[in-house]
């Protein structure tokens, strides 16, 4: 595959593209998730979720690697054969839109909540929609430059508004420490890999990344601060309620920013502003998947723009948003294809993929 070098992404842009992809929906609801496995050890089992994402990571480089500059689409073609290339390159288009279909219903779920309590679910959705495919029409230098630009400011702003409920915890709600059965830690872990789902993005990327030597440090920076804004909000959800009743809420991260304090002025509704901020960051993360999916669609049907497909997109999305009844159906749908066809797409695939590549140039040299 052939990228002009103006359609390249530098170092830079992809680390910031690992963060993005990354941080999105988890964020709002991992603590309250994590703590019904791992009580107030919620964060070793972050930092284990994460270290391990980050080893999925290496392996899907390599097996990327073994021919850098196609897609993981082509390599699928070369390892199964046109036909069944083709079915499994649409198993990821399903995987791309059914994921964005739940971030979908979830965002407008929490926006109806905090923000625009009168307005109709549907009209969110289809709000929200229409926005990131009017964005992913463009190209991944374009997205690229546009996380670069959105996503330091949003970090900044976590971390200063992490400062001021600081004031307020009691971090002895994180004792005792490793107090926790071996089967609830790896339940916990395998819960929380899910959480850091987007890097496998990189997949459909690779022929625009301009530094492919650079891309493990790129990834190595992006999956480190991911890490750090998941350690900072589960570790302050646990101090400021306790693991036990952190597992019954539904938006654990917003109840820890409803009464920030600034020089002894309460701000008012400082949730609204973590809920603007979030839409922001799945906005991203919505976008990089309907991009990805609508580059897959384009090279399917060997196609040079995918403008077309990003909207062809958008009606599937929207009726699979609406099937959920609620926020908790919603997580229940997105847990369960997540242990399932998450695991197949992001680890079995590639992993059999990469075998019979390697077995069918064994046979070749012989």
């Amino acid at each position: 595959m052939i990228v002009n070098d103006n359609d390249k992404i530098s170092s830079f842009q992809c680390f910031v593209l690992f963060v993005s992809a990354m941080i999105g929906i988890g964020i709002m609801f991992m603590p309250s998730g994590v703590a019904k496995y791992a009580d107030q050890n919620g964060w070793i089992v972050v930092l284990l979720g994460g270290i391990i994402s980050f080893l999925v990571f290496m392996l899907l480089f390599k097996i990327a690697m073994s021919n850098p500059d196609v897609t993981f689409i082509e390599l699928l073609d070369s390892a199964f054969g046109k036909v069944l290339g083709i079915v499994f390159s649409f198993i990821y288009v399903i995987y791309f839109v059914v994921f964005s279909s739940f971030e979908t219903r979830l965002i407008a779920e929490t926006a109806k909540e905090f923000l625009f309590n009168l307005t109709p679910t549907e009209v969110l959705i289809i709000t929200f929609l229409l926005t990131c495919g009017y964005i992913s029409r463009y190209g991944v230098e374009v997205i690229a430059r546009m996380c670069e630009i959105l996503m330091p400011g949003i970090i900044v702003i976590i971390i200063v508004l992490s400062f001021f409920v600081y004031q307020r915890l009691d971090f002895s709600n994180l004792l005792p420490i490793l107090n926790i059965p071996i089967k609830k830690l790896i339940q916990g872990i395998g819960s929380t890999i899910f959480s850091f789902l987007g890097f496998e993005v990189f997949l459909f990327f690779l022929p625009y990344i301009r530094r492919k030597d650079k891309l493990i440090k790129s990834a190595f920076f992006g999956f480190s601060v991911t890490i750090l804004v998941y350690e900072v909000i589960i570790i302050f959800c646990t101090a400021d309620f306790g693991s036990k009743e952190m597992q019954t809420m539904v938006w654990p991260t917003l109840n820890l920013f409803r009464d920030v304090t600034v020089l002894e002025i309460v701000i008012e509704r400082p949730e609204s502003i973590v809920v603007a901020l979030w839409m922001i960051t799945t906005y991203t993360t919505e976008i990089i998947f309907l991009m990805v999916a609508s580059l897959i669609l384009a090279r399917i049907f060997n196609t040079k723009e995918h403008n077309f497909f990003v909207f062809a997109q958008l009606p599937f999305i929207y009726i699979l948003s609406l099937i959920p009844q609620n926020v908790l159906e919603t997580q229940k749908y997105m847990d369960f294809f997540s242990y399932f066809f998450a695991t197949f797409a992001v680890l079995i695939l590639p992993l059999i993929t990469y075998i019979v590549l390697v077995f069918k140039k064994k046979v070749k040299k012989t």
